[in-house]
């Protein structure tokens, strides 16, 4: 199977990622924000590994794929050194056949607008077989043999398998709530069948119409249907070769031609044949119009409706829900990305905590759930529990640090005291300040004896005035009255008056 990486602009990961301030952004591409003190495609990358795709593929912007593959350059050689070593190790075992060369990891740039025009547009020509689409932001100790066996095990009809997992964070930011989604499945627990996804309905129209409106036709066809709450989109789809049949712009030919024996026309002619699929024993599939300029959750949606909108039955979109037994976190908003790190913090603190390359005062005390990056300087009397400091960090004196993420060289003064706090790189915190749930932009200057608490602290960038025209100018050099308009010499006799803004 061929895997495809799609690296998302991070909307929801403000003022860290650089989406939609390109023109003075002072973030990271989302894919290179770190978990853990890793870039997060890395973990996605690693669990590709372990699946032995036949091809992985990292779709990004045509601005952020440069960016991305220069900062995984010491991941891929790190990469390529292990296998050395593994294969001079296996070669004189007998077990030196199991050893597989890394899958090469190709980057492909986009200048599409959405995940889904991107996927119909460019990427249909480079997929050969059954494939998958795959986040760059997920965190899971769920083997991908798990997944794999469940899409070799689907039904017959179904298209494609979407993932899905329940949500067990705690939703600390309201800002978030609006995020979520009514699912509507086919739980089918009384046969063999998979369960179906059917429908999904945003919060936010939900709220508006304050009902749920499920239309009468589904229930007809599954009139087993179970809405839920709870169910997130892993954004993880496992798809058959079908589906680019299905999404191709491109026409099919005419099956009635005549065959002259000419080679030409029987490969238009087959080419207009769905390739059979190992467990469907009819390959007529009926291509419907599917609007796949939208994201990819969207597009997905748009084809589980479509198996149960017309008279006929179409293909279906199977589901399935990942088990409780592993834990897997999206990282595609702050609060989750903040959880995504702790839960690393668990299990990696023991062997990264201790770093030979920082320098730690004797009074100092890291925690084992805390994770320190190289070239970092930690005064006397410091505290660090369950945070992640990037490389090349400075602490000063009696500062104490909680459930936060410091991103590279962050500067801490002394007496600081920081509880779930986010600070981006390059930022500086002022002597003795106090900051509680807040999110911190790079290059940020806290101001000494701060206390805030939930607070966003960016920076105000002014765009200058295009409107401002050369005829409009004054002319500074110029001492005639007759040079300036008019409107300058009218004074307006309020414009000196108080206004009671220094009062306020």
């Amino acid at each position: 199977m061929q895997a495809f990486i799609f690296c998302g602009e991070g909307l929801e990961l403000q003022p860290f990622s650089h989406a939609g301030r390109e023109h003075v952004g002072t973030g990271m591409p989302k894919a290179l924000l770190p978990i853990g003190n890793r870039p997060m495609i890395e973990y996605v990358l690693n669990w590709c590994d372990q699946a032995d795709f036949k091809e992985i593929n990292v779709v990004a912007s045509s601005e952020d794929v440069d960016l991305i593959q220069e900062g995984l350059q010491d991941f891929i050689s790190l990469r390529e050194q292990q296998f050395g070593v593994l294969s001079k190790a296996l070669a004189s075992s007998t077990h030196a056949h199991h050893l597989q060369t890394p899958k090469p990891i190709k980057f492909i740039g986009s200048k599409a607008a959405t995940t889904g025009e991107c996927f119909q547009k460019e990427l249909l020509e480079r997929i050969k077989g059954d494939f998958v689409l795959l986040p760059c932001d997920f965190v899971t100790d769920i083997p991908p043999q798990i997944l794999i066996e469940q899409y070799r095990n689907r039904d017959s009809n179904n298209i494609a398998l979407a993932f899905y997992y329940k949500n067990g964070l705690e939703i600390a930011d309201k800002r978030q709530t609006n995020k979520q989604a009514f699912t509507v499945y086919s739980e089918n627990e009384e046969t063999d069948f998979q369960p179906v996804l059917l429908d999904v309905y945003p919060t936010e129209e939900v709220k508006k119409s304050k009902s749920l409106r499920i239309r009468t036709h589904l229930l007809w066809k599954f009139p087993n249907a179970t809405v839920s709450t709870k169910l997130v989109n892993s954004s993880i789809y496992f798809c058959t070769y079908e589906l680019c049949q299905l999404l191709s712009d491109k026409k099919p030919k005419n099956d009635n031609a005549k065959n002259d024996g000419d080679e030409d026309e029987i490969t238009a002619k087959n080419a207009s044949v769905i390739k059979p699929n190992y467990f469907k024993s009819n390959n007529e599939l009926i291509k419907d119009p599917i609007n796949a300029n939208k994201s990819l959750g969207k597009m997905f949606r748009d084809l589980a409706r479509r198996s149960w909108q017309h008279s006929k039955n179409r293909e279906t979109v199977g589901m399935f829900i990942l088990p409780e037994v592993g834990a897997f976190i999206r990282a595609n908003n702050l609060n989750a990305y903040t959880e995504a790190n702790r839960f690393l913090l668990r299990i990696k603190a023991h062997t990264m905590a201790s770093n030979a390359q920082t320098t730690t005062a004797s009074a100092s005390a890291i925690g084992a759930d805390a994770i320190v990056g190289p070239g970092c300087t930690i005064l006397e009397r410091s505290n660090i529990k369950l945070s992640a400091v990037g490389a090349n960090c400075v602490i000063g004196n009696r500062c104490r640090i909680a459930g936060s993420i410091l991103h590279p060289s962050v500067k801490i003064e002394d007496e600081v005291l920081l509880e779930n706090v986010i600070v981006g790189p390059n930022a500086v915190i002022g002597k003795k300040s106090k900051l509680t749930n807040c999110y911190v932009e790079g290059s940020f200057v806290v101001e000494a004896k701060s206390t805030l608490k939930g607070e966003t602290l960016t920076k105000m960038y002014f765009e200058p005035d295009e409107d401002y025209s050369d005829s409009e100018a004054i002319d500074s050099d110029s001492d005639e009255e007759g040079d300036y308009p008019e409107e300058y010499y009218e004074e307006d006799d309020d414009a000196y008056g108080d206004d009671d803004f220094f009062q306020r």
